[in-house]
């Protein structure tokens, strides 16, 4: 008797989906044509997790910013992450997968910090990192015992995080490719929830790995690269190793990658640092100023910026060949209307071109929350878009209307074309000859200058491979300029020239940026202009976390201090000079 054939086991198949975003600040959704991009930046989360899924289940990643998103798709499995800002999209996509029968997982940044608002829309949730917990639950789900919400309370050795799965997206439709080498911060921001998510202690990505990563973005035709550390400083000596090796495989390469990364103005104070970031192609940095008031800062404990000249700091990071982008808020507890005079005037001297001017909101799980909710003093919800006129916060030295009138007008009034004009040419003038030469931060006068040297070249290589779409993309930009009337010319010809007279090398990282320059005028006037005033405010003033859907398992601020070993927020600081004065300040942010 001949025994039947024995039927190969059905694959199981995983579908991840990353839900569309909203027109915002950074969707640069106003240039896609211009920039033959879909959309800036892959789902790098989704990606990894894709990595960390066994071999025996297949996986796909539909990015719903790339394509349309199919209700009826052949898969076994739903996983949907997403940031706070995706919150509406998201839930209307699960709740319809969920209508059509599908076991829907939900992960990622929002469901960090708004756990009580994602319940309800999944049958698995997952809080934390994932790379355990994905894992566990996998083995549970094929048993039929899995659990309905996994918290991932210990953070994650990233020895144990696999390159993310690029094969899987379709990188020609991002603006950029990203990377991650390292997690957590040792600051203790008051606003900020990188605590909430990656804790306070730095954990760092072997480097090895890094450049392996690299180099599959680079083998995938990208030429620009996200590095997504929310602080690239966080520790000093891995990124200097880490920017040295990356630097030399990137120098060696023909057409180099140009970085984007994320850092804390105190890295000003770190000469090695800064030639490093300039060895590596770093073109752009993002530096989380917030106010140019020292009562603010200290209001908000970020005590590095308190005790570092903020203007001297950005000029000195600016010479080492970057574009600087800033993060600024309005309305914290001591901000009156002038405020807004304030944070204008700063922005124009520092030359500042990218400004993501934003209104303080109180993030769930943070310091800020716990301290305005015992207060009393919120008001809604908390929302994910920044840039909207809308806090969740009660301000104490002016007015609800006061506050959203005078952010809006901030804005628009930040990016008119002579604005941005006089910011972005004090930005070029820092990589010429003619640069400012302020006095070091913790020098004296008299001290010789370490950051002086009038012969550094600027080297950055913005422009990646030669590609036809340059070609088309320049016309474009001048179409807009040229043909859009006499005061969109005359700036764009300001622009042009201005910058071949400061620094002739950067002609074409201009021509980049006039580009970036559309989408922020666009956004500043058919965005933040006519933005609702979002003057809602709920009857019940005893407002709780609870009852706005923004508790959950994991509360980091009672964790830090639970902890019987406290970070020691100056590692941040190794193989860097440290003045006394911010020693003092970091040693009372630990001691609290």
């Amino acid at each position: 008797m001949v025994e039947a054939a024995q039927q190969p086991k059905r694959r199981k198949r995983i579908a991840m989906v990353h839900p569309k975003f909203p027109p915002s600040f950074w969707s640069f959704g106003f240039i896609k044509e211009i920039g033959g991009f879909k959309t800036v930046m892959p789902p790098l989360g989704l990606a990894t997790l894709a990595a960390l899924t066994p071999d025996e289940y297949d996986v796909v990643i539909v990015d719903e910013n790339v394509e349309d998103i199919d209700f009826e798709i052949n898969a076994d499995l739903i996983v949907l992450s997403s940031m706070a800002i995706q919150e509406e999209r998201m839930f209307e996509v699960a709740d319809e997968f969920r209508r059509r029968g599908y076991f829907v997982c939900m992960g990622g940044p929002i469901c960090n910090v708004l756990p009580g608002r994602c319940r309800p829309h999944c049958d698995v949730l997952f809080e934390g990192e994932g790379e355990y917990t994905w894992k566990q639950f996998l083995t549970e789900w094929e048993k039929g015992e899995h659990a309905d919400n996994y918290v991932q309370e210990e953070k994650v050795d990233l020895r144990d995080t696999p390159p993310p799965r690029i094969d899987l997206l379709q990188t020609s439709a991002y603006r950029v490719g990203c990377i991650q080498t390292t997690r957590g911060c040792p600051f203790n921001c008051e606003f900020c929830d990188i605590i909430v998510t990656y804790g306070r202690k730095v954990r760092a990505k072997p480097i090895e790995n890094v450049i392996k990563e690299l180099q599959a973005w680079a083998d995938a035709g990208v030429d620009f690269v996200t590095i997504a550390d929310d602080n690239l400083v966080g520790d000093r000596v891995y990124a200097k190793k880490m920017l040295k090796a990356v630097g030399d495989w990137n120098r060696a390469r023909r057409y180099p990658l140009a970085f984007y990364v994320e850092m804390s103005v105190d890295a000003a104070r770190d000469v090695e640092f800064l030639e490093l970031i300039r060895h590596a192609n770093v073109v752009e940095t993002f530096l989380g100023i917030e106010s140019p008031r020292s009562e603010q800062l200290k209001e908000t404990k970020k005590f590095q910026n308190a005790a570092t000249p903020l203007l001297d700091a950005v000029k000195i990071i600016q010479s080492y060949g970057v574009v600087i982008a800033a993060g600024m808020i309005v309305g914290f507890d001591n901000d009156d209307v002038g405020i807004f005079e304030d944070q204008y005037t700063f922005l124009q001297m520092a030359g500042i071109p990218i400004a993501m001017l934003g209104i303080l909101q109180a993030i769930p799980r943070t310091p800020l929350y716990e301290r305005i909710e015992k207060a009393g003093r919120l008001r809604s919800a908390a929302q994910g878009n920044n840039t909207l006129s809308v806090t969740n916060i009660e301000p104490l030295k002016m007015t609800y209307e006061e506050l959203v009138t005078g952010y809006r007008n901030l804005f628009v009034r930040s990016y008119t074309l002579d604005a941005i004009g006089e910011r972005w040419l004090n930005n070029v003038k820092q990589w010429g000859s003619k640069r400012d030469v302020p006095p070091f931060p913790g020098k004296k006068p008299e001290d010789p200058n370490p950051a002086d040297e009038p012969n550094r070249k600027w080297i950055q290589k913005p422009l990646g491979r030669p590609r036809i779409h340059l070609i088309f993309a320049t016309l474009l930009i001048l179409k807009y300029y040229f043909a859009g009337g006499k005061e969109k010319r005359n700036f764009a010809l300001k622009m042009m020239w201005g910058t071949l007279k400061l620094q002739p090398a950067a002609f074409m990282q201009t021509m980049n940026y006039l580009a970036y320059f559309i989408h922020l005028r666009e956004y500043a006037d058919k965005v933040v202009a006519r933005d609702e005033k979002f003057n809602y405010v709920f009857d019940d003033k005893n407002l709780t976390a609870e009852s706005l859907g923004e508790d959950g398992h994991i509360n980091m601020v009672k964790n830090e201090r639970s902890k019987k070993t406290k970070i020691n927020v100056n590692d941040a600081y190794d193989g860097a000079e440290v003045t006394a004065d911010i020693a003092a300040d970091l040693e009372a942010v630990q001691a609290r």
